[in-house]
């Protein structure tokens, strides 16, 4: 069993001490309503206060209307911040967890989906990622940037909170200015590398002037932006030299990456497969730089890594962010030695971030209680009555139902016909860039059925009688879905695969040119095309969707692009599979109708959808009280409906309440 000797040792950060090492980083969670934190926030926050986390970072605070990055950003310069901030803080406190706020000015950033306010920068150098042309800052406006900096700073310490966090991260306003590439003012913020640097340290004096001596301040910086004429790690260190000899730093916060380019904005919140704690040699150097306490983060899930990292002095704080979206218990768990009770972080996007750029409240795919604990805990812990359930399919939402109904004391039966558990994840992990996704998954259930009370049936065929003879109080039907195959000619042809067979224990044979028909724009054509490509296939990949991967996490398809770019497979959007005709492939264009014919080809993959398997349901509507459809077979869609509905299943079984839909 691991010693976090050095991960739960305390630590002074400029005026106050950390009980721990661990900390969750500045990360929007749009429970904002008119600039100010809702309550859902607060219960959020105070759930993973409660499972021992030592620093707690609020997301991004607006210092200047003109830096309000999208329509639920916290309004850090409005006075009516306060009340929100000290409620937030009291909770926290309860807790012995210390609390920031992040102050944040995005210049040339702005993303907002409504009214799209101007935006401000040192010059007019244009987003590339969001295509906005920013207003070259007049002096006036920089001094009223800088004013909402101390204000908002104010503000936070007349709330409770115990420091604040200076976003000079992701290309983000105040590196806007130090950056040559960005900055190419001729007054007294452009031009030599001191006056670039003069924004952020009047920034920084301008806040010490109205906090005082006894608060605590640091700055977030990418110590890398990971994109073409970026800042790169020696520009980072000769930034960090800078500073702390001509202002007070009480920490910085190493994070790596640029919002303004497809390619750097990936770092923001990396995906899986991406290496696991890869800046932290950054934040070492950074360490070395700077002589003041480090903070670093980015895909350090395991408190393992966290305990690694502080123990060879990489740094001195460890942001553990999407390990406590997954697991609020985390640091109490590890604390106690209960490493394997765990769950780890799958590192999907599609709930934290992803969330997040649709406009919606945070959530997470394998914690579907997270950013709704308000609404769902008083359900959570609402008295039942015990019943006998029996769920049938061991995939993702049969077994959070599974899972979830027990936890309630229920008596559970898991029937399902494979060998395995999983579902569609047996054939996930077999996919190149998310193996690691399904494999963790599969591994966290794992853990936890090992240690629960429920009675695991696999590979067992289930119809109307075998239900009928368990006399079950409540039937869950979560037996998944099958592959979609288009009612066209030659459909049926030998060379026609899906790509639940590419990815099977035994898959058929491919030719040397293959063609891969995409439908939904996800991740399985594309995990086909890489898979074939690197095995030395010629591989065209075709798409219906505008463009390849729309549907998925922007940031994953980021690395997608990349690595079908590097590996040069031909990728054509626009077309659907319009089946084969005289040996030779009709593809249709959605916008035209043009019909094209392939002549030169081996093998067709087919990645066209999917179709619930309702037939069971039908049959046992009668056999309990409560018969419910859960996951693919209600409706064929991704892994967080399955795992939210396989939650609110077993949240509802014996409640003696309205029922909550799902």
């Amino acid at each position: 069993m691991t010693n976090f000797k050095n991960l739960f040792s305390s630590i002074e950060i400029g005026k106050i001490e950390l009980k721990n090492r661990i900390m969750i980083t500045a990360h929007q969670t749009n429970h904002v309503v008119d600039g100010i934190p809702t309550s859902e926030m607060t219960a959020y926050h105070v759930a993973r206060a409660k499972g021992g986390v030592g620093l707690i970072i609020l997301e991004a605070a607006a210092v200047h209307k003109s830096g309000m990055l999208t329509g639920q950003t916290i309004a850090g310069y409005d006075k009516k911040i306060i009340p929100a901030y000290s409620e937030i803080v009291e909770q926290i406190h309860n807790y012995g967890t210390k609390v920031f706020v992040q102050l944040f000015h995005g210049g040339r950033e702005v993303i907002a989906k409504d009214y799209r306010n101007p935006a401000w920068a040192p010059s007019a150098e244009p987003s590339l990622r969001f295509g906005a042309m920013p207003r070259p800052m007049s002096l006036e406006d920089i001094e009223e940037v800088i004013e909402g900096f101390a204000l908002s700073a104010k503000l936070a310490k007349e709330s409770g909170l115990d420091g604040v966090e200076i976003a000079c991260s992701h290309g983000y306003l105040p590196s806007q200015f130090w950056s040559s590439h960005t900055n190419h003012r001729t007054d007294q913020y452009g031009g030599s590398f001191e006056n670039r640097m003069r924004f952020t340290i009047e920034l920084l004096e301008r806040i010490w002037k109205e906090v005082g001596k006894d608060f605590t301040v640091g700055i977030r910086m990418s110590a890398d932006e990971m994109t073409l004429d970026g800042t790169t790690v020696a520009d980072a260190v000769k930034i960090v030299e800078y500073l702390v000899e001509r202002v007070q730093l009480d920490f910085i916060d190493v994070t790596s990456g640029d919002s303004s380019t497809y390619s750097g904005s990936t770092h923001i919140a990396p995906a899986s497969p991406m290496k696991h704690a890869y800046n932290a040699p950054h934040a070492f150097k950074i360490r070395m730089a700077g002589a003041v306490p480090v903070f670093v983060g980015t895909r350090v899930i395991d408190p393992v890594e966290a305990e690694q990292i502080v123990a060879t002095g990489k740094a001195d704080v460890v942001g553990m962010t999407r390990a406590l979206i997954v697991d609020p218990e985390m640091p109490n768990k590890a604390k106690r030695g209960e490493v394997n009770s765990i769950d780890a972080c799958i590192g999907c996007l599609q709930a934290c971030i992803g969330h997040y750029h649709k406009g919606l409240t945070i959530g997470c795919v394998q914690n579907p209680m997270a950013g709704k604990e308000q609404e769902l805990l008083p359900l959570k812990q609402h008295s039942r009555i015990k019943q006998r359930v029996v769920i049938v399919g061991a995939g993702p939402a049969g077994l959070h139902a599974a899972l979830t109904a027990d936890s309630q004391g229920h008596e559970v039966i898991l029937v399902d016909q494979c060998k395995e558990i999983g579902g569609l994840l047996q054939t996930m992990r077999r996919a190149p860039m998310r193996q690691e996704l399904a494999e963790t998954m599969i591994d966290n259930y794992s853990r936890k059925l090992a240690t629960s009370k429920i009675d695991i049936r696999m590979e067992q065929k289930v119809n109307y009688e075998y239900l009928t003879e368990l006399k079950p109080d409540a039937i869950i039907c979560a037996v998944g879905s099958r592959p979609y195959l288009p009612h066209v000619e030659g459909v049926k042809d030998p060379r026609v695969i899906i790509v639940d067979n590419l990815f099977s224990r035994n898959p058929k044979t491919v030719g040397q040119r293959v063609l891969v028909f995409d439908f939904g724009g996800d991740w399985a054509g594309i995990e086909a095309a890489l898979f074939l490509k690197e095995k030395g296939n010629d591989v065209t990949l075709i798409t219906a969707k505008l463009h390849i991967g729309q549907e998925i996490h922007q940031y994953l398809r980021n690395e997608y692009l990349k690595k079908l770019y590097q590996l040069n497979v031909i990728l054509k959007p626009h077309y659907d599979f319009g089946g084969i005709n005289n040996d030779k492939v009709i593809i249709r264009n959605l916008f035209s109708h043009d019909i094209e014919e392939i002549e030169d080809w081996d093998t067709i993959v087919l990645s066209l959808g999917r179709v619930p398997n309702v037939e069971l349901y039908e049959q046992v509507k009668g056999v309990a009280p409560f018969v419910h459809q859960i996951g693919d077979c209600l409706a064929p869609r991704t892994l967080e409906e399955a795992t939210y509905e396989g939650m609110m299943s077993g949240l509802n079984l014996g409640v003696m309440l309205p029922e909550i839909k799902v």
